[in-house]
């Protein structure tokens, strides 16, 4: 894409036009995919037609977690000590990707052209390339990792520090993708088993030791690789899940309570003493609905789908011993219609030159983000698998004049564009 030079007036006209033109628009609808450990299967669920497949995928040996993107679904199998690769559509594998013998592959998460899994026997990170199916280089990091995450060119792993040590030395180390080298160690609160990024900020999920230890949520600014914040909500925390209006939901380990928190002033709105319900141990969601994990230890798992407003929708069972979940958008055409395709949060807009600035989707969806001066040149290009674009003050200070700009915003399906003002 490159626009020919414009005047402002111009460049407002026919941005304003992309914003507001008619034609093929999308409806959404959300896909549910859940790991069943036990019967070694996924099931798929449409929650549009409440159809569900309990046998989509065959899986390997103690399946755990589970990453989706446009074209596949990633199991990491920790028994087999492999990833295994599935066809989204169709549910077929088309290969598992070994690691290490011994590793027991734990978590896994996507960016770019790899896969980083975590092996929580030999403490150690795995970059796999998710073209060739080859395992291209591994680092050492804390006892037990699991949870990973991705932001602004570095991995964030968490470390529980074992069961076999009472969780002590619990931490995240901080990775440098481009050298591939840990480059700081943050120390956290007891068994941090999942991380969740949110507003230019990491929410580190620490589930405790399940006996005298009690969760707690920790959160991380990535610019200082320090705790900013430490939340005691109780209980065993489960997975966090953020919606557009910061409100974080966190799951139980139990798989029967859920807890609540504001996720810009930092204020407990349902800990272990007030817990809601129904609950889960893991947690997804979108702008329509959350969708919660409840395991139903001794017969089949269930998914309990929740309004908006937290109150109990509908519920399908699935398959023994469910560990993960994950809430897939599908988009389909319809023409003639005007229903709203995507939508975004742009805070602040206008932005100061010193500030930080977040893009944020209505649903999580793999997405990149464009930026354009008003002559159509490219000045600024992030992807994302959360939804999520966060940029630093410092770059608009170092790198963006004062004035219009346009961004595009393009998921698998759909995009938006919009206006972006620059101010001094």
């Amino acid at each position: 894409m490159f626009l020919p030079f414009l005047s402002v007036r111009g460049f407002i006209r026919i941005a304003s036009a992309l914003v507001m033109c008619l034609g093929f628009y999308n409806v959404q609808a959300a896909l549910i995919y859940a790991v069943n450990s036990e019967s070694r299967t996924i099931s798929r669920i449409d929650t549009s037609t409440d159809t569900v497949q309990n046998n989509f995928a065959q899986l390997g040996v103690i399946p755990n977690k589970l990453i989706a993107d446009a074209d596949y679904l990633w199991v990491v199998n920790s028994g087999d000590n492999a990833v295994q690769k599935i066809n989204r559509q169709t549910g077929a594998t088309i290969t598992n990707i070994f690691i290490e013998s011994g590793c027991n592959p734990w978590d896994a998460c996507l960016e770019g052209d790899f896969l980083y899994v975590t092996g929580l026997f030999t403490n150690k990170v795995y970059k796999v390339h998710t073209v060739n199916h080859n395992v291209m280089a591994s680092l050492e990091v804390g006892i037990s990792p699991e949870a990973l995450c991705v932001y602004n060119g570095k991995l964030y792993v968490t470390n529980t520090g074992g069961w076999q040590n009472n969780y002590a030395n619990s931490s995240v180390s901080v990775i440098d993708l481009d050298s591939f080298q840990v480059i700081a160690t943050i120390p956290v609160s007891s068994n941090p088993q999942y991380i969740t990024l949110h507003n230019g900020l990491l929410h580190v999920s620490c589930t405790g030791n399940w006996i005298n230890e009690f969760g707690a949520v920790c959160v991380i600014d990535p610019i200082s690789n320090e705790v900013m914040h430490t939340l005691p909500i109780g209980g065993s925390l489960g997975s966090i899940w953020i919606n557009a209006s910061h409100i974080a939901l966190a799951g139980d380990g139990s798989g029967m309570f859920l807890y609540r928190y504001n996720a810009q002033d930092f204020t407990i709105l349902n800990g272990s003493d007030d817990p809601l319900t129904p609950g889960g141990y893991v947690v997804d969601g979108d702008a329509e609905q959350v969708a919660l994990l409840h395991p139903n230890w001794g017969g089949n798992g269930k998914v309990k789908i929740l309004h908006p407003d937290l109150t109990f929708w509908k519920e399908y069972s699935i398959g023994l011993a469910p560990t993960d979940l994950k809430l897939w958008q599908t988009v389909t055409a319809v023409q003639d219609e005007v229903i709203p395709s995507l939508s975004v949060k742009v805070y602040p807009n206008p932005v100061l030159q010193g500030q930080n600035i977040l893009f944020e989707l209505d649903h999580k969806s793999p997405s990149e983000l464009k930026i354009y001066n008003i002559k159509g040149q490219l000045v600024f290009t992030q992807k994302s698998v959360t939804g999520q674009f966060f940029i630093d003050g410092s770059f608009f200070r170092m790198n963006i004049a004062v004035g219009l700009y346009l961004y595009n915003i393009k998921t698998n399906k759909t995009h938006i564009n919009g206006i972006l003002t620059v101010l001094k």
